[in-house]
Parts: C-alpha cells; structure tokens; sequence
C-alpha cells in the first residue's frame, strides 16, 4: 500500500514538474501584476486573479508541451535540472504530458473566451504560438533567430491580452495601452532578445548534439555573449529612464533601480566577457540564472512603483 502510494504521489510530482512552478511564479504572476499596474496606474483588483488563472493555466501547458518536444537535448544535457526532467526518466510519459498540456490550454481558453471575446482571441493566439514553439511543423525554438521571433509576437499578443481585459473590465483609456508600449519594449528587450540568447548559451552543447539550430548555435557563442549583453543593456536602460527622467519616482525607489541596473551591469559584463573568450556551461548558467533574478527585481520594482 506504502509502495502503490509513493507511486502515485512520486507521479503527481512528475506531472507537477512539467508545470515548472518557479516559472509561472516569476513569468505570469510578476509579470501580470506588473503589466498592469504600468497600464493602469493603481493596484490590482481581486477579479485580475481570473486573469492570472488564465496566464497561469496557458503556461503551464506551454511548459509541458515545450518538455515534451525537448525530450531529446534534454536528455543528452549534462545539467541534472535539464537531464532529470520528468519526460527525461520516464517518470511520466509522452502520451499523459500531451494530455496534460492540452487540458491546460483548453481550460485556459474557456476562462479567456468567459472573460473577454478579444481577450479569447489573444489567448488563442497565444496557445497556438506556444504549440508551434516546441513542435512541428514550425519548431521556433530549434530555428536561428526565429526563436527570437517567438518571444516579440508573444510580448505583443500578451500585451493585447492584457489590454483587453483592462479595456473591458477597469475602462482604461487607449492612451495608456499607448504609453504603456516602453514595458512591452522592456520585455522584449531584455526577456525575448537578450534572456532567451542566454538561455541558448546555456543549452549550447546539448542543443547542437541533439541538432537543435538555435540562434546561438548558428552564430556562435561569441556573438551571442556579445548580442545578448548589448540588447539587455538596451531594455534596463530603456526600464530606468522614464523613472529618473520623466515620472516622479521615490528617491528611495530610484535609489534601488540604480541598484539593480549597476549591479546587472557588472555582473552581464563580466560573464559576457567569461563567456566571449572562453565557453563554459558553468558560466553560461551563471549568467541566465542572473537574467531571471534580475528580471524579477525588475518587475517587482516595476510594481511597487506603480502603486507607490
């Protein structure tokens, strides 16, 4: 009984793995919460959660389908977080993750379609885009440049979601979605460039072994330190400006944005240039690790100032 119950509990773990929690902590709820006090100018209302739910359930199927088209690098990677994964050990197999995935995106969907009909069709565009981005016919993922590609037209399509639902349910002017385009430039910037370069640096022998043409596969781990440093240097710095230059920001606020961006700008300098003369997946780790928590206290700041 003891044995049937670890099973079964051992298997719930697996399938909630293929969720990648941490992931949907730090990309739908900061992000979300984030948006939308830069759209919208106050905090949050209690009904935005059903917004979040909709995020969270549209990711967490792009998760598991994004594992289960990367069942083969990820199998030859050297990474214990990447060769581990549940699909990786047959703890859960390929047939329950499709499951999985398209419960997640069909639920996600209803929400959307009972929330906003515009709202609907962002998020449809949304779950196909995220299909295409880990399986055929298109596979974004393992193509140069068109991986890139993926994360502008998801910013966009999120940030019409977004849009939508505030349109409709707090009646926010169209200025604001207007002026709120820098974010969306942020986003793209420094998590759907510069992130997303370093994230293949870090997949960089695995992807090549598995045959997985990513952008930094195709132009090489030098030009990618090289372009995945300067595109993020261009969205912090464009995050920074309307708080120093154009809005009145706390001084203790700006005194943490300072913070952040000298301390992301010593740190992406330096394993940039580790990086650019010589590769290592240790490095290369380091450095997307560092893009994620950086991205966080990004967004969290983001949100605090728009409610200070």
């Amino acid at each position: 009984m003891n044995e049937r119950l670890g099973r079964v509990l051992r298997l719930i773990r697996g399938h909630f793995t293929l969720m990648r929690p941490v992931q949907l902590l730090w990309f739908d709820i900061f992000i979300g919460f984030s948006s939308y006090v830069v759209l919208a100018d106050q905090l949050p209302k209690a009904h935005f959660l059903l917004f979040i739910l909709t995020s969270l359930l549209a990711d967490a199927g792009a998760c598991t389908i994004n594992d289960y088209g990367d069942v083969r690098s990820d199998s030859i990677s050297t990474e214990g977080s990447r060769k581990f994964r549940p699909l990786c050990t047959g703890l859960v197999n390929k047939k329950a993750a499709k499951v999985q995935a398209f419960v997640f995106f069909g639920l996600s969907l209803v929400l959307a379609f009972y929330l906003d009909i515009y709202l609907f069709l962002f998020a449809l565009a949304l779950v196909i885009l995220s299909h295409q981005y880990s399986l055929g016919p298109l596979k974004m993922n393992g193509r140069p440049f068109v991986s890139q590609l993926f994360w502008v037209l998801f910013a966009v399509l999120y940030y019409g979601a977004i849009s939508a639902y505030l349109v409709r349910y707090e009646g926010i002017p169209k200025e604001n979605i207007i002026n709120g385009l820098y974010f969306l430039a942020v986003l793209v910037l420094f998590l759907g460039i510069a992130e997303t370069l370093a994230k293949d640096m870090r997949d960089l022998e695995n992807d090549g072994a598995s045959g997985k043409r990513t952008t930094s596969v195709f132009i090489g781990n030098k030009n990618a330190a090289v372009a995945s440093f300067f595109f993020s240097m261009a969205g912090i710095s464009l995050w920074a400006y309307p708080y120093f230059f154009i809005n009145d920001t706390h001084t203790l606020l700006r005194g943490l944005m300072l913070l952040i961006f000298a301390s992301w700008t010593a740190v992406c300098l330096f394993l940039s240039i580790s990086l650019f003369r010589k590769y290592t997946k240790s490095r290369a780790r380091e450095l997307h690790i560092s893009y994620l928590l950086t991205l966080t206290s990004i967004l969290a700041i983001t949100f605090v100032a728009g409610v200070a």
